[in-house]
């Protein structure tokens, strides 16, 4: 569903931006990094929530650091007409990450962390490949993450706003728009 353009102006696209990069940066920070009161980050971020545009506020660790550091990939082709019903299964594994449903040459892209290979097999060859309905799988084993970021940078999003404010602004002043 579209969200409304007024929803991600470019204040908020500058909180969204902040909070993406460190949840946990207090609202007293962010409105004087953007130059607002606090309490307009609290309006707009509950705003943001119950819109749907935040989900949630989260932590990010090192899996490396806590022992996962073991990456792979799997591609899956499932029976025709059962990727739903396989992926719910699929999602109830802690192992599983992420689970996308694609289009291509797998039906379904996970990805799965482990602590060592002997982990990793047992997921593979106990939990996800025995499951019915699954009719070929490819794993692929990570070598080394060079970026995994959890979004999208709106930098250009903001910049694209700003431009588009001084613009009208410049338009305003001059006398060109009247009402």
């Amino acid at each position: 569903m579209p969200i409304s353009s007024d929803l991600l102006d470019d204040i908020n696209l500058k909180i969204i931006d902040i909070l993406g990069k460190d949840s946990s940066t207090p609202f007293v920070e962010v409105a004087k990094r953007i130059g607002i009161s606090d309490a307009t980050v609290h309006l707009r971020v509950r705003r943001l929530i119950s819109e749907g545009v935040i989900d949630k506020f989260t932590v990010s660790v090192d899996n490396n650091r806590l022992g996962y550091d073991h990456l792979a990939f799997m591609g899956t082709n499932v029976e025709p007409g059962l990727a739903e019903e396989i992926a719910a299964t699929l999602s109830n594994l802690d192992e599983v990450l992420e689970l996308h449903e694609m289009h291509g040459r797998f039906d379904l892209l996970l990805k799965i962390r482990a602590k060592d290979y002997d982990q990793l097999r047992d997921i593979v060859e106990n939990k996800i490949r025995k499951l019915p309905h699954i009719l070929e799988t490819e794993l692929m084993v990570v070598l080394k993450t060079r970026k995994e970021d959890q979004m999208v940078s709106l930098k250009n999003d903001i910049l694209d706003k700003d431009k588009s404010t001084f613009l009208l602004s410049s338009i305003n002043n001059h006398g060109i728009l009247s009402r």
